[in-house]
């Protein structure tokens, strides 16, 4: 039996990821940070949830830099900005 901390968690946990895979998380950010960095991101997050797979801050950044053209400093605040801590243990520091 699942322990209800562990089932609140995972809910918590699906409904974040629920959120940033949508189109309203794209519209909230798009004005500051270019839409296709928001579906780069959203594309990053959704590969490796699929595969099962922690993703690496440092992984994501170099995703972001590398194939989207950003500015590491721009990607940088574009994740403190949306608290990547939240993702936590999806995403590792």
């Amino acid at each position: 039996m699942i322990n209800h901390d562990i089932k609140i968690d995972l809910l918590e946990f699906y409904d974040l990821m629920d959120y940033t895979l949508s189109f309203k998380f794209r519209d909230k950010w798009k004005d500051l940070f270019s839409e296709r960095m928001i579906k780069l991101f959203q594309l990053k997050l959704l590969q490796n949830f699929k595969a099962g797979k922690v993703l690496k801050k440092n992984v994501l950044v170099n995703y972001l830099t590398s194939k989207g053209r950003y500015r590491k400093d721009i990607v940088e605040d574009f994740l403190e900005m949306i608290d990547l801590e939240l993702y936590r243990p999806f995403i590792s520091f």
